[in-house]
């Protein structure tokens, strides 16, 4: 799709049926798109202006297009000394990864990067490669030094860091960390006992058959609600359950089971993992699809906790709402997968869990709470979780633990590592770039508003009504969350862990029923990303993604 839209936007840019907005517009696209593209070589933007019939030079047109950088070919392999380079191209629309031999209409992928595909290695500690990568691996680097600062100053970020980093601390204690957890399940007797375990790891590293938070009503975006949606597959989707193509992956999950259940010495872990798998198929077979899970209307059903005792029966919710946050029965909720007729998704779940023996409970729920501690225990445990991601992801093998460490720190403590990560390494100069950028292209976008013919007058007055009120946020939050009170120790990374799980626990569950907060984000300003939230009507640019090669920082 990104390269049929690259195709119509070139067309747009030279087709004077088009508004002259529309047609600056569609170039800063194509600009801004050839660094998705991850290609080497340029069509100047000039040219692209010039063809358009637009004037390149001196104009504020000219202003909207920023330096567009070609990224590394192929990656060098990791290093603990510098990042990959980021590469500075020239400016232009990329055009040397592509295969202009083709016919566009007969194979996109290859007529827009062929050339640049063939060429392009993947390195064995990535899944994937693209213009972001090189940028991510730069960033990387930064925390690092910030996190390398902090652990000499004993700050809260660098501490964490530090027990990340201590692998003669976390090998010595081995599996000893999870050992209360293990016992507790072990225990777990009665129904009722399953639903307060799963409400009590829930912010954790445990699993539940469904998935509870809070966050932004979507039916009125200024207000927090509980929210609640259908869970408990290992597996990415219910497809990986129900198609023939992923059978390569089922059986490796299907392994990844008993491996896991032998390493904590559960009983019979054959016999156990082959039933743990069939209570997965056979919630995967009530679980709605992806595309299901795409309709606003159908996804959004209020009711109280007190109505889901009464109509999804199986699964103790008071004493599930009670252990994950003392969420009390009158409290309404939206609940995702909801269809009493279908008696599917969260229904269909709960009558699952009603008729599952409690061996099968106690054994799925063990499984899940060491795969998801896995990563921040001993080698072995490391190893093993790693070796089953890998059949899912194509990465051959793990990242330097630095680097691991860095991705810990920003997982747990995000707003701790985003404040110093933005007073570091996000400049005025380029926030002030952004500000003028994103005005123009409002500017724009009014112009094309106001210009095209389909509209009616009075849907032209709703858009640019909306238009006024949209709003672009640049860098960083207004807030960071204040984690003064949390303290955390060098020789003791899980417990470390903990603490920061019941931090944002916490967190979150204060917001219930409050209006929603807006000078919060919901991603971190050190990740390389952008996002749009339609309920807010705004758009946000993280400050590491406004830095080279994506952003060219004036002089």
């Amino acid at each position: 799709a990104q390269f049929t839209i690259r195709t119509v936007l070139l067309a747009m840019a030279r087709t004077n049926a088009w508004h002259r907005a529309d047609r600056i517009s569609a170039v800063c696209l194509l600009v801004l798109s050839s660094v998705a593209e991850g290609s080497a070589g340029y069509a100047p933007a000039t040219e692209l202006f010039e063809s358009a019939g637009l004037q390149s030079g001196g104009a504020p047109d000219r202003r909207i297009v920023h330096g567009v950088l070609a990224p590394a070919e192929a990656p060098p392999p990791p290093t603990n000394d510098k990042p990959r380079p980021v590469e500075v191209g020239p400016w232009g629309f990329n055009i040397a990864g592509m295969d202009q031999k083709l016919q566009p209409g007969d194979n996109w992928v290859d007529y827009t990067s062929g050339k640049w595909l063939k060429k392009t290695k993947i390195s064995d500690d990535q899944s994937s490669w693209t213009a972001f990568s090189s940028l991510r691996d730069l960033t990387e680097f930064q925390i690092r030094d910030l996190l390398q600062e902090g652990a000499k100053a004993n700050s809260l970020t660098g501490t964490l860091y530090a027990s990340y980093m201590d692998e003669a601390t976390v090998e010595a204690k081995g599996l000893s960390p999870v050992f209360p957890f293990l016992e507790k399940i072990k225990q777990l007797a009665t129904a009722s006992d399953f639903a307060t375990f799963c409400g009590e790891t829930e912010f954790g590293f445990g699993s539940c058959p469904f998935g509870f938070g809070v966050g932004a009503d979507a039916q009125d975006p200024d207000m927090n609600v509980a929210q609640l949606s259908q869970d408990g597959l290992g597996l990415p989707s219910r497809d990986y359950y129900l198609e023939e193509t992923f059978a390569k992956q089922k059986k490796a999950y299907a392994d990844y089971i008993v491996l896991m259940l032998g390493k904590i010495g559960w009983p019979e872990p054959e016999a156990a993992g082959a039933e743990v798998l069939a209570f997965e198929e056979t919630v995967a077979k009530v679980s709605w699809s992806v595309e299901a899970r795409r309709d606003p209307e159908k996804t959004y059903n209020k009711m109280t906790i007190a109505d889901l005792s009464v109509k999804a029966p199986g699964f103790d919710w008071a004493a599930f709402m009670e252990a994950a946050g003392r969420v009390a029965g009158n409290v309404q909720l939206v609940v995702s997968e909801w269809n009493e007729t279908a008696e599917d998704g969260v229904i269909g779940i709960a009558a699952i869990i009603g008729s599952t023996d409690l061996t099968t409970l106690r054994a799925w729920s063990a499984f899940h709470f060491i795969s998801g501690a896995a990563s921040y225990l001993s080698k072995e445990y490391v190893d093993a979780a790693f070796g089953f991601s890998k059949a899912l992801s194509g990465q051959e093998t793990q990242k330097l633990r630095w680097k691991r460490g860095v991705g810990n720190a920003n997982a747990f403590l995000p707003d701790a590592v985003g404040k110093d990560y933005v007073e570091r390494y996000f400049p005025v100069s380029s926030k002030k770039t952004m500000d003028e950028l994103t005005s123009l292209l409002k500017e724009a976008f009014a112009a094309r508003i106001k210009n095209v013919a389909w509209m009616t007058n009075a849907t032209k007055e709703a858009a640019q009504k909306k238009l006024a009120s949209f709003t672009f946020e640049i860098g960083y939050p207004k807030k960071f969350k204040d984690y003064s009170e949390m303290s955390m120790d060098k020789t003791d990374l899980f417990g470390n862990l903990e603490k920061a799980l019941a931090f944002r626990a916490r967190w979150s569950l204060s917001q219930l029923g409050k209006p929603v907060d807006k000078a919060y984000w919901g991603m971190p300003p050190q990740t390389v990303n952008a996002f749009f939230e339609p309920g807010r009507n705004r758009c946000v640019f993280l400050a590491a993604i406004l830095q080279p090669p994506l952003l060219l920082r004036r002089r």
